[in-house]
């Protein structure tokens, strides 16, 4: 297209910054504004096809409105840390790709770009999500608007603006002079909103022509508007873009080659763009005789796409690798074209419906002739068991190879999966096809493939397994439990409606804090806009000030703790079976841990008795069945132990000697005999304080003592385990130069965080390096675990389930003939998961609730 597209380098990054997960090189280079800024830019390109790019930058220093309005833009605040250095390594990036950029001292991105879109007689597109831009819509210059991030663009033209805003593009300028602008603290109307500034600028048509007709506006409105003249118009000023600016650049000088150079493969190499390297098309060839369009080229390599309605066009299975997608249709691909079986809804639907496909499918799930490519493997089996189909050919998850290789940070659909490699949404299971392909280059690259094959995705089918048997729930104890604590509830209310002197919701922080911080007079009311802060941290806080904080803070608890795992369990219960089936996700948590949903059985609090009350309501599903329950004992101290080759852990360890007592007899100076139980508390504290990096505000926060005297047992406790010490330092001297640490088993984490610049976000990530090595082993152990007790229950034959990991806890559902073979499998299997310089330790319980196996 013979066009001149117009960006605003600031907005659009900014934009681009916020809308994309983190993203780092591996120097810890934060890349994730750049990487998304680029794929607009390729998008932009592969689209719209213009002849000519410009990008437009702000510069720091003030600008001309500054000199005319000192405050202007005075409520913006400072741009993130991560962000700051993106600017300049975009700039950079549109340097070596051959696309123009300008900016200017004094002038603003939209100057620029007002008065690029008005010296060239172009077709023009301005890209921003700026609305000051939408001043310049004319029949030549249209604006594309990012929305939802940078994902999608609405398009304001000439043609459709007045439909869309009911004003002219020019009067955007008015508009804004009335209204004003938050976003860059430009004043306006004091008073006046955008609903009667719109009206405003309807009626009257300019900010010039309300003030000739002010004496038809009526009371306030019209009092609003003579009072704020000065302020009104210098805001037109302030919001009107220069369209005039001698800009010392022709057309010609804005034009640009693509595909893009060696060079710009080479930095994107250097920042780890990877996905943007695949995109092979993106960069000319060595030999440039063998260039293609970029479209060209993404055209001619996309499959084929074939309609299936019936039996009769229904797909022979002549590969013996295929991709499936089940969204509204299920998609096919076999290498060689994208089959779109169409499912009928209704019977006048055309199509075949869903039994009938999967057992025209029912080859592919069950043998092991082919294997098979999905999304999100657990899911799949999930559905074929409605059909009573079993998936037992070789299946490679795409949703697990991304959370090794590429963890985005957030649990994430096909289709988000699908955008994020630019393949097409269209052709949803030819994009699998090859985003697996580049998965299992990126886990060899990565060396994670024996993880992933190994251990990640056969566990999948025991998860599956897990969530299909359930865990029984004792009805009657939970109903019966559930009207206990509402009564208590209503005391604990009543309670604290007499002491208040009125009906107060302890839930509510505005009536709360009028309560506890005016009415009643406590200290420490920490204010903020909205009202009193009352978060159970500044409850805390002031607890002993009065007697009705205490009642409140237990409200709290005892509030969350029914709705949550009383009255929120119940829907989730099989009203035939009375089993709950919590789902476990695999691909949530940064070190390997798994995590649950519906219910979250991983968060059931077990620290006070109220939480642990909750276990009861949970048993076997045999009749005179048992729970026996594994837990893993002081894991990460073993494995702090282990890898740092501390030898007085080791032989406490290897001895059988309490770890806790070792070390508070060394903190305090005392003998073994003379621990005390509150020493022994502390110094349970300072160990498993040390694995997770823990400062002396924070140790001293935990045991409520001085931060001096905090710092001292820290200070002791590497004086006796120096070996601790250097383990934990080498971490985070590994993560500085790496930008990532491992676990034993080489799951990865990459820590961008620390190279940050802000002191906090850097302290968070030295203190994910000492962690998660630690963390994601014990992760990776119990992983294998529950891989060996799964198997060794299978191959002895037993009724006997394993239903439920918590942490570094199993649990089996056992049959009452099978108890004391489970409780031999449990200490075995998982005692020799893995070996190391320390024994693994596996206490096993039983009883007759989940509550009585602990």
């Amino acid at each position: 297209m013979n066009s001149l597209v117009l960006i605003d380098g600031n907005s659009l990054i900014n934009r681009a910054f916020y809308a994309t997960p983190p993203l780092s090189a591996k120097d810890g280079t934060p890349t994730n504004a750049v990487y998304a800024f680029i794929n607009m830019l390729v998008k932009i390109i592969g689209d719209i096809k213009p002849e000519h790019i410009l990008v437009a930058f702000d510069r720091k220093e003030p600008t001309f409105r500054h000199t005319m309005y000192a405050d202007y833009k005075g409520t913006r605040k400072p741009m993130p840390d991560d962000l700051r250095p993106q600017i300049d390594l975009m700039k950079t990036v549109l340097d070596t790709m051959g696309i123009s950029r300008f900016e200017q001292v004094g002038i603003e991105a939209d100057d620029i770009i007002g008065s690029a879109s008005k010296k060239f007689n172009k077709e023009t597109i301005i890209i921003t999500g700026d609305k000051d831009s939408f001043q310049l819509v004319d029949p030549t210059t249209s604006v594309y608007f990012t929305r939802k991030g940078i994902s999608e663009l609405e398009i304001f033209s000439a043609d459709n603006f007045k439909e869309k805003m009911g004003i002219e593009p020019i009067q955007i300028i008015d508009l804004k002079s009335m209204m004003g602008d938050s976003s860059d603290n430009i004043p306006g109307i004091m008073g006046v909103g955008e609903k009667t500034a719109t009206s405003l600028v309807q009626t009257y048509g300019s900010l010039e022509n309300l003030y000739n007709h002010v004496d038809e506006l009526k009371g306030k409105l019209r009092e609003k508007v003579e009072n704020s003249k000065d302020s009104a118009f210098l805001s037109k000023t302030l919001a009107t873009i220069k369209t005039d600016l001698d800009l010392p650049f022709t057309l010609e000088d804005l034009t640009y080659e693509f595909p893009f150079s060696q060079k710009t493969r080479t930095l994107f190499s250097s920042l780890d763009l990877r996905n943007l390297l695949r995109k092979t098309t993106l960069f000319k060839e060595d030999d440039e005789e063998e260039q293609l369009s970029f479209v060209a080229e993404e055209s001619y390599s996309l499959p084929s796409v074939i309609e299936v309605r019936s039996k009769d066009s229904f797909p022979k299975f002549t590969e013996s690798k295929y991709a499936i997608y089940i969204g509204k249709n299920i998609d096919l691909y076999d290498g060689k074209n994208e089959f779109r079986i169409f499912i009928r809804e209704t019977f006048f639907d055309d199509g075949l419906d869903y039994t009938e496909t999967v057992t025209l499918l029912k080859p592919l799930f069950e043998s092991d002739k082919y294997s098979l490519i999905t999304f999100a493997k657990k899911a799949l089996m999930t559905k074929l068991d409605k059909f009573d189909v079993q998936l037992t050919s070789y299946t490679d998850d795409v949703c697990l190879q991304k959370y090794l290789a590429d963890f985005s940070g957030r649990e994430e659909t096909a289709t988000e999966v699908i955008e994020q490699y630019s393949f097409p949404q269209d052709l949803p299971a030819y994009s699998l096809y090859k985003i697996n392909e580049i998965l299992n280059e990126k886990l060899r690259e990565e060396e994670m493939t024996d993880l992933y094959k190994n251990l990640e995705l056969p566990l999948t089918d025991v998860l599956f397994q897990m969530e299909k048997d359930g865990f029984k729930v004792d009805v009657k104890t939970l109903d019966e439990t559930t009207l206990k604590y509402e009564k208590l509830i209503d005391g604990l209310l009543d309670k604290i409606h007499s002491i208040a002197g009125e009906d107060l919701n302890p839930n509510s922080p505005k009536q709360l804090g009028i309560v506890l911080f005016e009415k009643l007079g406590l200290k420490s009311g920490k204010k903020t806009k909205n009202g009193y802060s009352t978060n159970a941290e500044v409850l805390e806080s002031i607890a002993d000030q009065h007697e009705i904080v205490p009642l409140i803070l237990r409200y709290r608890q005892i509030t969350k703790l029914c709705s949550t795992y009383m009255k929120g369990l119940k829907p989730l219960i099989d009203s035939r079976t009375g089993l709950i089936h919590t789902c476990f996700n695999q691909t949530l948590t940064t070190t390997g841990r798994l995590s649950s949903k519906e219910p979250n059985l991983q968060n059931i609090p077990v620290r006070d008795d109220e939480g642990k009350e909750i276990r009861k309501f949970f048993i076997s599903s045999f009749e005179n069945g048992k729970i026996v329950g594994a837990d893993y004992s002081q894991i990460e101290l073993r494995l702090l132990a282990h890898f740092s080759g501390c030898e007085p852990l080791i032989n406490a360890f290897i001895s059988g000697e309490d770890i806790h007592t070792l070390t508070a007899s060394q903190v305090f100076g005392v003998s073994i005999s003379e621990v005390t139980p509150q020493m022994r508390r502390s110094a349970k504290a300072v160990n498993f304080g040390i694995i997770y990096g823990i400062s002396d505000f924070g140790l001293a926060t935990q045991l409520k003592i001085a931060n001096k005297k905090a710092g001292e047992y820290i200070k002791k406790y590497f004086e006796m385990y120096p070996s601790v010490k250097e383990y934990m330092d080498s971490n985070v001297k590994f993560a500085r130069e790496n930008g990532f640490v491992k676990t034993m088993l080489g799951r990865k984490r990459y820590i961008r965080e620390i190279h940050s610049s802000n002191y906090n976000l850097r302290s968070f990530g030295e203190r994910a390096a000492m962690n998660m090595p630690l963390q994601g082993t014990a992760a990776d152990i119990i992983k294998i675990a529950m891989l060996k007790v799964f198997k060794r229950l299978k191959k002895e034959g037993l009724k006997s389930k394993l239903i439920l990991q918590v942490h570094d806890e199993l649990i089996v559902d056992t049959h009452p003939a099978e108890v004391e073979i489970v409780k031999t499998v449990l200490k075995e299997e998982m005692q020799t998961a893995v070996k190391l310089s320390v024994p693994l330790d596996a206490e096993v319980s039983v009883g007759d609730r989940w509550f009585d196996a602990k």
